[in-house]
């Protein structure tokens, strides 16, 4: 899998994969979107999932799973006392992005509300480095809406996005050639995942 893709829906559909045929041997890995992709098209793995729907001649990409984006705050954040932020809102703050979660939209228009000469947009290395840097009041973050919420413990608020949609797909990605029985039933089960997350 690439990674950003790790969340409790691709927890779900492990524990299914795994009840459903224990003796059946999975090898997860969490790889760049190239290796993946380089991976399937030399028949390393079977399927993979990622936050790029972009297949090519050799692979094919099905939608799974859609995640809102929304924006992580710090407890004393003046943005608290307000129930749903637009992009205008964030201007005037440091902002953090955990850059493997790409929503083009959202990035063009947090880039074009930005004076040229500032760096107000952050790369951060990981979700984890986000709330960190979140959390001590260094910035908000804008991410996964339910990464955020597990991270409430952290000290970090959220609030949702108004002028959107912002989100992230999740895809599952295998080769165009036939799969084989057991790759057929996981991709059977991830789209049950995705459709139970869906209602």
């Amino acid at each position: 899998m690439a990674p950003g893709v790790p969340s409790s829906r691709l927890s779900a559909l492990l524990a299914l994969q795994r009840a459903q045929e224990p003796g059946v041997a999975m090898a997860v890995r969490e790889v760049s979107d190239q290796e993946l992709m380089t991976g399937l098209q030399e028949g390393r793995y079977d399927a993979g999932l990622s936050l790029s729907g972009a297949g090519d001649h050799l692979t094919s990409s099905r939608r799974l799973w859609c995640e809102s984006m929304a924006v992580a705050i710090p407890p004393r954040s003046r943005l608290v006392n307000q129930a749903k932020l637009t992009i205008s809102d964030l201007q005037d703050y440091p902002i953090y992005r955990w850059r493997v979660e790409a929503c083009p939209l959202l990035d063009e228009r947090l880039a074009s509300l930005m004076p040229v000469d500032q760096e107000n947009i952050l790369s951060a290395t990981s979700f984890e480095m986000m709330a960190l840097w979140v959390s001590s009041g260094y910035g908000i973050g804008v991410c996964a809406q339910s990464r955020i919420e597990r991270a409430h413990q952290w000290g970090i608020g959220m609030r949702p996005l108004a002028d959107g949609p912002y989100n992230i797909v999740t895809y599952l990605q295998r080769p165009h050639a036939q799969a084989d029985s057991a790759a057929k039933r996981f991709e059977r089960r991830a789209l049950q995942i995705a459709g139970e997350g869906a209602r």
